[in-house]
Parts: structure tokens; C-alpha cells; sequence
């Protein structure tokens, strides 16, 4: 590949004001394309105002569980708060675009996936055991990349940045969160994650000849107005999450 600069963005989340923000930062930074890993309007926030950024972009944007969530739950009886709360604000032109989104996607030298490249639901990088959370080893990781021969492969899902490279070559990054830097979750263990602070995350990938250089971007934001829109919702863990990038 010869000179190139890819914007990869992850795990927005309906945060439209992160959103906003990173893409204001991306317009500074000489970037020719962008990839979104997504969970891209999943949460108690902006869905709607998220999509309208995003569709007014040059995106490449792939499905993430989430996404896949909002698709499958669409007109069930099972549906609960968050939920219901994107569903007040998406019409079937988002819920179609959604449908219409790729697992994984290859592009230029770059392979990419939203949690592994077979599963949407598991993280790349961290192991959830019943002892806790631990990093994947380099042996877990090569099994898990095994038959991906790009040189580079993307992934989200665990909402906190990674960069590695594997004794093959292989580059494997996790950009972080744009818009939501910390949660909780029981499955399959209860765990969380933390991003550690509030910023908006993305990654910046520079390939010059066979070398690429990932630079980390965080990228302040009003973060304080998600949290009102969180709390509006009923979401103070949200609230909490958005302004600490802590559980």
C-alpha cells in the first residue's frame, strides 16, 4: 500500500456528541478513509442524531452485536428500556441500513470485525474467566487470527484501545470507544470495562510502504450533555460511565 492514512473508529453507541467531536478531529488529520467497527447507535443516547452524522460521511461501516441486536429484536414483545429507547428514535430507513450492514469486511490491507473475526459477542483481545478478566496470550491470539492473511486486522467490541503485533507480523488494533468509555456485563461472567477516562476514542493507522504506525486519539468532547441525555433516560450508570470512563 503506498502512503495512507485510515481513520478506525468503534463502538459509538447513539453518542452523537462524541461522534460529533471525533469527526471535527478527523478533518484535521490529513485521513483518506474511515472504517467503523460498529455498535454504532445501541444505547440510551442520540441513535437518531448519531445515524444522520454518520450518513452524511464517507464511512465504511460494518454490524456489530448490537447492531445485530436492534435487527433481530425489531417488532418482538421481548424488548426492554435501552431498547425500546433506540426503537422510539429509528425509522426503517436506519433499521434497513442496519440490516444491510457486513460482520467483517476486507479492506485495503486491513481486515475488519467487530469482536473476533468469527463472533460479534466475544472479545478479541481479553478472556473473561470466571476468576476475571485476563489478556489473551500470543498462542490464544494466533489461534484466534489464523485464517485472516491480512496484515492488519481491526476489532471493537471490548470499548478499551489495544494495539499488538503478533509473531507473524500480523497487526491486531482495537481503536477504544468513541462514545462509550466503560460499562458492565454478566455474559459470561459478570465483568467490566474501563476505558479509564471520558474521552471520545479512535485510532489513526499510517501505512508507508510495509511499515504502519497506530496512533491512539482521545479526543475531549461535552461529555457532560450525554450524561444529561443518559439521565434523562433513566440511566445514571450511563451517566456515570460517560463522565468518568469508570464503573
Amino acid at each position: 500500500m503506498k502512503k495512507k492514512r485510515l481513520a478506525v473508529l468503534s463502538d459509538i453507541h447513539g453518542n452523537s456528541w462524541a461522534l460529533q467531536a471525533v469527526l471535527d478531529d478527523i478533518k484535521t488529520k490529513n485521513i483518506d478513509d474511515i472504517f467503523n467497527l460498529g455498535d454504532s447507535l445501541y444505547g440510551p443516547l442520540d441513535p437518531w442524531g448519531t445515524f444522520d452524522l454518520l450518513s452524511k460521511q464517507t464511512i465504511m461501516s460494518i454490524a456489530g452485536n448490537e447492531d445485530r441486536l436492534i435487527v433481530e429484536s425489531y417488532g418482538s414483545n421481548q424488548v426492554y428500556e435501552t431498547l425500546d429507547i433506540v426503537y422510539r428514535q429509528i425509522d426503517e430507513n436506519i433499521r434497513q441500513w442496519l440490516q444491510s450492514l457486513e460482520k467483517t469486511i476486507i479492506a485495503e490491507e486491513c481486515f475488519l470485525c467487530h469482536g473476533t473475526p468469527q463472533r460479534d459477542d466475544q472479545y478479541l483481545f481479553e478472556k473473561v474467566t470466571t476468576q476475571g478478566l485476563r489478556m489473551k496470550d500470543q498462542g490464544e491470539l494466533l489461534k484466534e487470527v489464523k485464517d485472516i492473511r491480512q496484515r492488519v486486522i481491526c476489532c471493537g467490541h471490548s470499548h478499551v484501545s489495544h494495539a499488538i503485533i503478533l509473531d507473524t507480523g500480523t497487526l491486531i488494533v482495537n481503536p477504544g470507544s468513541v462514545g462509550c468509555p466503560a460499562y458492565t456485563d454478566d455474559v459470561p461472567y459478570p465483568h467490566s470495562m474501563e476505558a479509564g477516562r471520558p474521552h471520545a476514542s479512535y485510532a489513526i493507522l499510517s501505512f508507508n510502504g510495509e511499515t504502519v504506525f497506530v496512533e491512539p486519539v482521545a479526543v475531549p468532547y461535552d461529555w457532560d450533555a450525554a450524561a444529561r441525555c443518559a439521565k434523562h433516560h433513566g440511566r445514571e450508570d450511563w451517566a456515570k460511565w460517560l463522565t468518568t470512563g469508570k464503573t
